[in-house]
């Protein structure tokens, strides 16, 4: 996906891409069928309008001086947002889990899981046994992948701690579609990213403290003011 994203960047055009996949060998991949795969993937969650960032400020925040858990982060939404069952089932799984004194979470739960939800959703009722098992191991891998769960064969869940640039990445983003405070605050995609009152309240302080905007809040008065008009001109200024 970081290979597709960065060359997207570059010129911004889905044939090229295509071409680039196919032809030129650009994910090292020998399966054209493998590849079809993976360019339909970051259709999925890059080219359509699952309400974030576009592609194009994912991959400049991905060449970004920035630590790598923070361009980690920044994707970790996009691969929720383009699956709706694995966004349920993180919801429903994980997040209620971690507030618990050890959460963990096996497959043959996550298992149980999709067949409570195929008695509200047909298109479950008809997966296989097998299939389903299939698409728990898949979950799994995707919180491994983002480190939200411990390196297999454990199972235990790991918080996410929000770093300050995955925060204002989407923050400005927010604050640029409508100019508003508290529209930017009442994101979904602060829980997605496990960030709770307390957590944005201390990213908003820090983000002050290195320059991205000014901030002072009492009660319900907020004093909240970007020093970049764009988010595209924040990730400009990570570069200097």
């Amino acid at each position: 996906m970081r290979r597709l994203l960065l060359a997207w960047a570059e010129h911004g055009d889905w044939e090229r891409l295509r071409e680039q996949a196919l032809r030129e060998n650009l994910l090292g991949k020998r399966s054209d069928a493998l590849i079809k795969d993976l360019l339909g993937a970051f259709r999925r969650r890059f080219m359509n309008d699952t309400g974030l960032p576009s592609a194009t400020l994912l991959a400049r925040m991905l060449q970004a001086p920035v630590p790598e858990t923070a361009r980690t982060q920044a994707m970790f939404p996009y691969f929720l947002r383009a699956d709706p069952l694995a966004e349920r089932c993180y919801r429903d799984l994980v997040l209620p889990r971690l507030r618990g004194p050890l959460p963990a979470l096996t497959t043959s739960e996550i298992h149980e899981h999709l067949e409570a939800l195929s008695l509200e959703h047909p298109e479950l009722a008809r997966w296989s046994p097998y299939l389903r098992i299939r698409w728990a191991r898949g979950f799994t891998a995707l919180l491994r992948h983002f480190n939200l769960m411990e390196r297999h064969p454990q199972t235990r869940l790991k918080p996410l701690y929000l770093l300050p640039e995955p925060f204002a990445f989407f923050w400005l983003w927010a604050w640029e579609q409508n100019g508003s405070f508290w529209e930017a605050d009442r994101l979904d995609l602060w829980t997605l990213l496990q960030a709770d009152e307390r957590a944005r309240e201390e990213l908003l302080a820090e983000g002050e403290l290195r320059g991205w905007w000014t901030y002072q809040r009492a009660a319900s008065i907020v004093s909240f003011q970007p020093r970049f008009s764009t988010l595209a001109e924040w990730l400009e200024d990570q570069f200097r």
